[in-house]
C-alpha cells in the first residue's frame, strides 16, 4: 500500500489570493519521522508547524528532507482572485474537494497499488471527510480507471511527523507564490505542480 500525506496553506475565502494543497509521497517514512523527531528535540517542540518556524528552522528541515531523494511532492495552487465561479466559495468543502480532485487525479489514474491518503485533521477548510471520500472515490472508480483499495482519512498532525513535514513543505510552496521567495521551494523534488485556473493564473 502507498500512503500519501496531505496538508494545505492558506484559506478558502476571498481575502488571501493563493491557496495551496501539498501532497508528500515518502518512499521511506521512517527517515522523515526520525529527522523530524530530532528536530523537535533540538528545538524543544512538541509539534512542527510551518507557520511558526523561522527561515533557518525551515531550511534545516528542508536540508534533511532533500538530503536523500526518497520522496516526491505534488501540489495544486489556486489563484482565488481569478476563480470566477462564486458558488465555489459558498461552501469550503466544495472548493477544497474540487481542487483536491485535480491534485490526486493523475496519481490515481497511474497507480496500480492500494492507496491510503491521510489529511491533517486540524484543517478548518474541510468540515466533512465523508464528502471528500465520496467525491474522490466516485471519480476514481467511474472516471479515472482506479480499481484498487482507496482509503481517505484524517490524522491528528500532533501524532504524525510526516504530516508535520508536509505542513512545512506547504509553507515553502506558499512562500514562492505569496512572497515571491522560491529559495526553499527550489530545493524540493516536485513531481507535479498544478496552477488553477490554468488560463488565468497570476494575471
Amino acid at each position: 500500500m502507498i500512503t500519501l500525506f496531505v496538508d494545505e496553506s492558506g484559506n478558502l475565502g476571498r481575502g488571501e489570493r493563493f491557496f495551496i494543497i501539498a501532497m508528500l509521497q515518502p518512499f521511506k517514512s521512517k527517515r522523515i519521522v526520525n529527522f523530524a523527531r530530532d528536530f523537535c528535540a533540538k528545538n524543544n517542540l512538541i509539534e512542527i508547524k510551518g507557520a511558526k518556524l523561522n527561515f533557518v528552522q525551515k531550511q534545516s528541515l528542508i536540508d534533511k528532507l532533500t538530503k536523500t531523494n526518497d520522496y516526491v511532492i505534488s501540489y495544486i495552487v489556486a489563484d482565488k482572485k481569478n476563480i470566477d465561479n462564486d458558488k465555489l466559495f459558498e461552501d469550503p468543502n466544495l472548493l477544497y474537494n474540487y481542487l483536491f480532485s485535480f491534485l490526486i487525479r493523475k496519481t490515481l489514474k497511474a497507480n496500480t497499488d492500494d492507496l491510503c491518503i491521510l489529511l491533517d485533521n486540524h484543517s478548518t477548510k474541510v468540515k466533512s471527510i465523508n464528502s471528500l471520500k465520496d467525491y474522490i472515490k466516485l471519480k476514481a472508480y467511474t472516471q479515472w480507471g482506479f480499481n484498487k483499495s482507496l482509503d481517505i482519512d484524517y490524522i491528528n498532525s500532533k501524532y504524525s511527523k510526516v504530516i508535520q513535514v508536509t505542513d512545512v513543505v506547504a509553507s515553502c510552496i506558499r512562500a514562492k507564490y505569496h512572497h515571491n521567495n522560491p529559495h526553499l521551494y527550489n530545493r524540493l523534488t516536485i513531481a507535479e505542480s498544478i496552477k488553477f485556473p490554468v488560463d488565468k493564473f497570476g494575471t
